[in-house]
């Protein structure tokens, strides 16, 4: 009786410390309070215990190998475990797989640790069967490294969490590779040698969470080069733009002189008409002049160079597609902003506005734009007809744009990035016809001086 209480406790301390493991690993994704999770828990690790032993004990019995049986149970732990966090918490599946495998892998190392610890110091242990002291045994060394590689695997979750979850979608499979390997070495190729052995699966899985722990700094630092090289892009985006201010500037000043030029012809023909008395040929003649002015001549949206520099681009660009656009820009020179972040958001929004409206019909072939500056507060939002097919995913959508293939959009995740900078929101809604984005920034310094 002693020997299957003793077991019995140990089974119930080591799923308490996994289920403990993966809740802190995945605290902040949580749906459900501790009311909840804390008898959950309790009942998972009381009763999976009971029918984990109850499952040995009748494979001990009727199979005549002698294999560590607990190893057949990870399919039962792994299923009951997969579908409790996924009902806990709002994270993905892949992400769930990832974490609960390195939660097995977290108490197979400490049953090694144990093991490796009787066979070294105490054989009789190691040879005999469960006993009241095991407790101690086994749940001393699991207490003390599990919160170790819990705080570890946090960190490692967290730096997950910053880049693009196709990144890491299918890094469940390196700790599965590792519990097949463990699974492998301890039924196939067993050590006879009992402290020899359980050095070697120990050295299995530290060996698996040096790699987990390299494989994650590759891959943000894959993500981090990623994000240095759009920066990059977006200050050669800024230089282009300043370069077409002042081809701009440029043309607008040799506009200004051919005027001044034809100024004096202008007024000869006035002058001629007026003389003659034709005073209704002249007002005539002016009408024309002035509507000549304006088109040569456009005044700026804004005094912002790069809002007003973007938003005549692609105004022209949605005006030749047969796009009605609507701009409202009150937006000082310099509204506390960076140049290169204002053309990030402004540049991603119009691109998806004119993909989208492109594709719409009749009246939804839109794009309003309103740029407001007040109060500490830049505020834009945009509005803009489309096809009505959308692919919302999580907090973001998957693009509609040809040779895309519904692949993630990268444009709102850049537009979120920028808004949360400057301890503001980007929100984005949708109606069956219409698709508005809305972003709020809050500058250190807005001096909004009008528009």
């Amino acid at each position: 009786m002693e020997t299957l209480a003793a077991e019995y406790i140990v089974c119930v301390i080591e799923a308490i410390l996994t289920i403990s493991f993966c809740i802190y690993v995945l605290k902040d994704r949580l749906v459900a309070g501790l009311r909840f999770l804390i008898p959950y828990t309790l009942l998972l690790a009381f009763a999976g215990s009971f029918v984990s032993m109850a499952s040995m004990l009748f494979m001990a019995s009727v199979l005549p190998w002698q294999i560590d049986y607990s190893m057949v149970n990870i399919p039962l732990w792994l299923g009951v475990g997969y579908f409790s966090i996924r009902y806990c918490t709002q994270e993905r599946g892949s992400r769930i797989l990832l974490i609960f495998l390195l939660a097995q892998q977290v108490s197979q190392l400490c049953r090694s640790v144990t093991f490796f610890i009787y066979g070294t110091w105490f054989p009789p242990l190691a040879e005999a069967d469960f006993s009241w002291i095991d407790i101690l045994g086994f749940g001393l060394p699991a207490l003390l490294i599990t919160p170790c590689l819990a705080s570890l695997c946090r960190k490692l979750y967290q730096k997950l969490l910053l880049i693009d979850a196709r990144s890491y979608k299918r890094l469940w499979l390196i700790p599965l590779f590792f519990v097949l390997l463990y699974f492998v070495q301890v039924i196939l190729f067993p050590i006879y040698d009992f402290a020899m052995a359980n050095a070697m699966k120990a050295m299995i899985l530290l060996s698996a969470f040096v790699t987990y722990s390299q494989t994650v700094s590759a891959v943000t630092n894959a993500v981090k080069f990623a994000q240095e090289a759009q920066y990059r892009t977006q200050l050669a985006h800024q230089v282009d733009l300043q370069q077409a201010r002042m081809e701009d500037l440029e043309n607008h000043t040799e506009e200004i002189k051919r005027i001044r030029h034809d100024s004096r012809q202008h007024a000869a023909v006035l002058r001629g008409l007026l003389e003659k008395g034709a005073v209704e040929k002249a007002l005539a003649y002016l009408d024309d002049y002035e509507d000549s002015m304006k088109a040569a001549v456009q005044p700026p949206l804004c005094e912002n160079y790069v809002a007003d520099t973007l938003c005549r681009r692609y105004e022209t660009l949605a005006m030749q597609a047969d796009i009605k656009t609507e701009l409202n820009l009150q937006l000082p020179a310099k509204p506390g902003v960076a140049g290169s972040d204002l053309a990030v958001i402004l540049g991603n929004l119009w691109e998806n506005a004119v993909a989208a409206a492109v594709d719409a019909q009749g009246t939804h072939r839109f794009i309003h734009l309103k740029v407001r500056c007040d109060r500490k507060q830049l505020l834009i939002h945009m509005e803009n007809g489309y096809s009505g097919m959308i692919y919302p995913q999580g907090d973001g959508f998957l693009s509609t744009k040809p040779g895309r293939q519904k692949a993630e959009g990268v444009g709102i995740a850049s537009i979120r990035a920028v808004a949360m900078r400057y301890g503001g929101i980007a929100d984005f809604q949708y109606t069956p016809d219409t698709f508005s984005a809305s972003v709020l920034l809050y500058p250190e310094t807005v001096p909004c001086s009008g528009g």
